[in-house]
């Protein structure tokens, strides 16, 4: 009784790893887009603890729904699958990934529904959740007319692509997706947790940087667009988090492999080519509807 116990306690500890690796990624957020335009007077006081409150309560209803679904719909009184679920994560991401709109609570629906859909669909297909919610926010606001991802602030400025600025986040993007130092620092918390499927970042990243350096060298780009694409696009934090979620990605190593060299390559080829940024979150669904095809190879 007492190891089952431990052991539930232990995955219990790892999971939620998942959660505290993007606790400073949703800060920093919060600072950029809620604390800057706010202190600039751009949005009031309330708009600005959006930024916090969201996550949190996106978080909170995840956690609220598991409980329904599995003790309420599946009758499932082992609360090791509530505790432990990925949902809450996989949810917050979703908000990470969203622009920073005026209009950001409708995305809370959106991110709950989309949930219930995929999950009475379990089992029937293996597909990436923050990837997919992602591109349908893509068209929902392209049929909008809305294409800019700057926050009521960053639209009054030119930002600066200085090596420090670009690594930090200081420039429009997705909520949570421009900086790679805390998506760096997501990482090194991930790197604890042994379910975390560290190879695919590495690698994805590595194909990234090496495809990228023979584009350039084709077309004739600077070296220097190729860090500022990458930033640009969201790369680090969508290569660490959206693109290793474990129920959308290969099982076994070699298929791991090969999924990260494809998601390595085709993200060079739509950032620096095409230079579309959502391109990266088409890779990335793409592939997951082939996890397992992945799966087979040996």
């Amino acid at each position: 009784m007492k190891k089952g116990l431990l052991k539930k306690n232990k995955v219990l500890g790892i999971d939620i790893l998942y959660i505290l690796s993007i606790v400073p990624i949703i800060i920093y957020s919060f600072y950029k887009n809620g604390i800057v335009p706010y202190t600039h007077g751009y949005i009031s006081l309330f708009l600005s603890l959006q930024y916090l409150v969201i996550p949190i309560v996106i978080i909170v209803l995840s956690y609220v729904f598991e409980i329904y679904y599995y003790i309420g719909i599946k009758k499932d009184d082992d609360y090791h699958n509530v505790v432990n679920s990925l949902v809450p994560y996989i949810n917050a991401l979703c908000y990470l990934v969203c622009g920073p709109l005026d209009y950001l609570w409708l995305t809370i629906p959106l991110i709950i529904v989309l949930d219930i859909i995929l999950k009475f669909i379990d089992n029937k297909f293996s597909i990436n959740q923050v990837a997919l919610f992602k591109c349908l926010m893509y068209l929902i606001l392209m049929a909008m007319g809305i294409t800019s991802t700057a926050n009521n602030y960053e639209v009054t400025i030119e930002y600066s692509t200085g090596i420090m600025n670009m690594l930090l986040g200081g420039f429009p993007g997705g909520i949570g997706t421009t900086s790679s130092i805390f998506a760096l620092v997501g990482f090194v918390v991930l790197l604890f947790n042994s379910y975390y499927k560290k190879e695919i970042p590495i690698i994805a990243l590595l194909s990234y940087a090496i495809v990228s350096v023979i584009i350039a060298l084709v077309m004739g780009n600077a070296f220097n667009e190729i860090f500022i694409n990458a930033c640009e696009s969201g790369l680090l934090f969508n290569l660490i988090f959206v693109s290793t979620i474990s129920t959308a990605t290969p099982v076994v190593r070699m298929g791991r492999i090969i999924y990260a060299l494809l998601l390595g390559i085709l993200c060079a080829i739509f950032v620096n080519v095409l230079h579309l940024g959502i391109g990266v979150y088409v890779v990335i669904l793409v592939l997951s509807l082939f996890t397992n095809v992945f799966n087979k190879i040996k």
